[in-house]
């Protein structure tokens, strides 16, 4: 039987990993947007949950950012080595803190677009505006301290390594989602994961479980135990 949610607000850790910026912009917290960060691994129901708030308890006054929307542009990566997408440093961290910054001051912002088949970020971008709440969900959201540190709200998805492992398989190669990043189809797909996807998770994100506000298990063969609880919670604790 899954365990039962923690409530954990008001106890985020210093102590966290991820990369340090030189400034964080300055921001003004009386206006704007409310930043909820969901993280977890892939895997783990980020991108449904996230969905399923904006829709069910915020309705037309909520905006979903990927953090998968900010991966770096490939040709500004090395060429001699393979790019690691489960690391911080794949991500333009920095971006997405100005952009939130922005967002909680009531400024429209002009997000990235990401071209997973290309690896390239497109021209064109895409109008966030400062709805009353932002929903920021990604593998490695929580991993970086200024994201953490914009946060009005953290949520942390933990779900078991295998079954993590069964929907990522599931989402890429029945479903047809986003695809592989291995090559050699599914073969590829273990050797990514085992070579990068498994060892940054517990580097980078399993110590998250505790530094979020809020913990959901989610490892039940259907999200509807997850989504009564955020339903729950969320109309209780409306931020």
């Amino acid at each position: 039987m899954p365990k039962p949610t923690k409530l954990k607000f008001n106890q985020k850790s210093a102590t966290a990993v991820g990369g340090e910026f030189s400034k964080l912009p300055t921001e003004n917290p009386t206006s704007g947007s409310r930043i909820v960060v969901i993280t977890g691994g892939s895997g783990c129901g980020k991108t449904l949950l996230a969905n399923f708030i904006a829709e069910k308890i915020y309705g037309g006054d909520c905006e979903v950012i990927s953090h998968d929307m900010y991966y770096i542009d490939k040709d500004d990566f090395d060429p001699d080595f393979r790019v690691d997408y489960d690391a911080p440093e794949s991500l333009d961290n920095e971006l997405l803190a100005e952009h939130l910054v922005a967002l909680k001051n009531g400024k429209t912002i002009a997000a990235p677009i990401y071209d997973f088949k290309t690896k390239d970020r497109l021209e064109k971008t895409l109008q966030i505006q400062p709805k009353k709440v932002v929903i920021v969900e990604g593998i490695l959201t929580l991993a970086v301290s200024e994201i953490r540190r914009l946060a009005d709200l953290s949520i942390f998805i933990q779900v078991d390594d295998d079954i993590r492992l069964s929907r990522r398989i599931i989402r890429d190669f029945v479903h047809g989602g986003r695809g592989s990043v291995g090559e050699n189809g599914l073969e590829g797909e273990f050797k990514y994961y085992f070579e990068y996807v498994k060892p940054n998770y517990k580097k980078f994100i399993a110590p998250l479980n505790d530094v979020a506000d809020i913990v959901f298990h989610n490892n039940a063969k259907t999200p509807e135990p997850m989504l009564t609880r955020a339903e729950s919670i969320f109309k209780k604790f409306r931020i």
